[in-house]
């Protein structure tokens, strides 16, 4: 089983936020603070503390700022710029970063609030795996329909809710040759079908008959992606009420 040390990390940090102009929030989402740290710095931390090293960034949107505050905070970090952020979405995002994570990688969406023990769950476990919420779920939410023995058998936004398990986080871990098959499935939808607008979800979904991707199931640890100012308002009350502290 690959070690953390052996294991990279990727951060999608590209898209904008317009949804936040709302609240008078023009920065990138990443930047945004919860308890007096950034998105950014509180996901560069769970991925330090769980021994990982070599962090890729894929940076867009005011890219100087995102560069500026990880470089802060002192982590191998490589950057890998989507000059298009504004006309694509995560599926060409996460193909840019092709070169950086040809071996077994963590994926993050920037926009995360969650607790650090869910990276340790994730690289605790063998195969790839994606972090699940098992919640209802309404039609904003990722979702994921799992078999019985928690093998995710769809993936996507437009699954009827009632057949879903919960929602896909948005952290995940890719080992062996689901690697190659995610980076063969972003190939086609970004040089064949010309569809990079799309959310890297999709071309999850077309793997999920022929390579193995298993939930984690989050459990207590909790997890918000912050979209819009609600979002917001309810990471910061639930860091507020301490959801996020280390549990024992």
């Amino acid at each position: 089983m690959t070690t953390p040390n052996e294991t990279r990390a990727v951060i999608l940090a590209a898209g904008r936020g317009r949804r936040l102009a709302a609240m008078g929030w023009t920065k990138p989402k990443c930047l945004l603070e919860v308890g007096g740290a950034t998105l950014l710095s509180r996901m560069l931390d769970a991925v330090r503390a769980a021994g990982v090293r070599d962090v890729a960034i894929v940076v867009g949107y005011e890219r100087s700022s995102v560069e500026a505050e990880a470089r802060r905070l002192g982590l191998n970090c490589t950057f890998v710029a989507n000059d298009d952020y504004d006309s694509t979405n995560t599926i060409h995002s996460l193909w840019l970063a092709r070169d950086f994570a040809g071996g077994d990688f963590l994926y993050f969406n920037a926009d995360i609030l969650f607790a650090p023990e869910i990276v340790t769950l994730l690289l605790a476990q063998r195969g790839s795996r994606l972090a699940i919420d098992v919640k209802p779920c309404g039609d904003e939410e990722v979702k994921v329909v799992v078999d019985d023995d928690d093998r995710i058998r769809r993936i996507g936004k437009k699954l009827p809710p009632e057949a879903c398990a919960g929602e896909f986080i948005g952290i995940a871990r890719f080992v062996g040759n689901t690697v190659q098959g995610l980076f063969d499935a972003l190939r086609r939808y970004n040089e064949n079908l010309g569809r990079r607008d799309l959310f890297f979800e999709a071309a999850l979904d077309d793997m999920t008959a022929e390579h193995e991707l298993r939930a984690v199931r989050i459990g207590d640890r909790p997890a918000i992606e912050i979209d819009t100012p609600e979002d917001f308002r309810q990471a910061r009350a639930l860091w507020d009420r301490g959801a996020f502290a280390a549990k024992p």
